[in-house]
């Protein structure tokens, strides 16, 4: 386990992954709503490919992501108390920001993507990491 002294950096990685991951669904939405043009198809390519390597650097390569997804046997009392904590935050946060958005969508007469959906799903995923990045300091990974 590598020890890390600063979060600014990882919390930034998240911060990135989070806004391309909903730049690639506005993005998604806007081509189909309008017709895809070559800067359109090349802005998606370009977050898609900054999501991954945000993704990569910013979850996988900390431990945030196998931290967050480590089943219950493998922590420790206090990783157990800090994942139950997240996991907690995390539901609350993303029932909130879901039951929003449908909201938004029914009002609106908006369907729902495909994109949109896997988006939702890979975001209730990252959340307890994104949870763990910002309400603790010095994480061991």
């Amino acid at each position: 386990m590598k020890e890390r002294t600063s979060m600014a950096p990882v919390r930034w990685g998240v911060i990135l992954t989070l806004l391309s991951l909903a730049g690639v669904v506005v993005l998604f939405e806007l081509g189909i709503r309008s017709q895809w043009t070559p800067v359109l198809m090349i802005a998606e390519i370009g977050l898609l490919v900054i999501l991954l390597i945000a993704f990569i650097l910013s979850f996988m390569r900390t431990g945030l992501w196998e931290f967050s997804h480590k089943p219950l046997k493998a922590l420790d009392e206090r990783e157990m108390e800090m994942t139950s904590r997240s996991l907690r935050a995390a539901y609350a946060i993303f029932t909130v920001f879901i039951l929003g958005l449908l909201v938004v969508f029914a009002v609106l007469n908006i369907s729902i993507s495909i994109v949109l959906a896997v988006s939702l799903i890979l975001f209730a995923h990252l959340l307890p990491g994104v949870v763990i990045a910002y309400s603790e300091n010095g994480l061991h990974f």
